[in-house]
């Protein structure tokens, strides 16, 4: 009895040390993938809206210089020059906040749009970091079912 254990025991090692090298980066890619789906529909769904360019401009991108075999790295965020000429540069102004100078009226001199117009800071309203938070649990769970289910097709080719 304990020699058929002993069998069996040397097949399942053997099975876990080949699965380790069958799952490759493209395996932890795809799970990465998943979690940053989510994420970038969350930041989707919460970009301001007023001309509808900044949401239309959110992508997901994988960084292949710093992703590794054990780990693998996603960035969403919007893009800083648009495809079809529109720019959504002030993503970063939405999201942070930015202080507002009015332009200079024609026919006034500096020193009175100075006494004139004054800056205003123009508050953020955030919408990468609150989507980060409110779905990081979920793309978590994205993740590790694209995980199981990648694993279990590794080892649906062992049996």
């Amino acid at each position: 009895m304990s020699a058929m254990w002993s069998e069996g025991e040397d097949a399942l090692a053997a099975l876990f040390e080949g699965l380790a090298e069958e799952v490759s980066s493209d395996v932890l890619r795809s799970a990465a993938n998943a979690g940053a789906t989510v994420i970038k529909a969350e930041v989707i769904a919460r970009a301001p809206r007023d001309k509808g360019i900044l949401a239309d401009n959110i992508y997901q991108k994988h960084i292949p210089e710093a992703s590794t075999e054990t780990s693998q790295t996603y960035h969403v965020s919007w893009r800083k020059k648009s495809r079809d000429g529109e720019s959504p540069f002030y993503g970063a102004w939405v999201e942070y906040g930015h202080w507002y100078v009015p332009p200079k009226p024609d026919g006034i001199t500096w020193k009175r749009r100075r006494v004139a117009t004054r800056a205003h800071y123009v508050p953020a309203h955030p919408f990468l970091r609150p989507a980060y938070e409110a779905k990081k649990g979920e793309a978590l769970a994205a993740m590790q079912a694209k995980l199981k289910e990648n694993v279990s097709a590794i080892l649906e080719k062992h049996r």
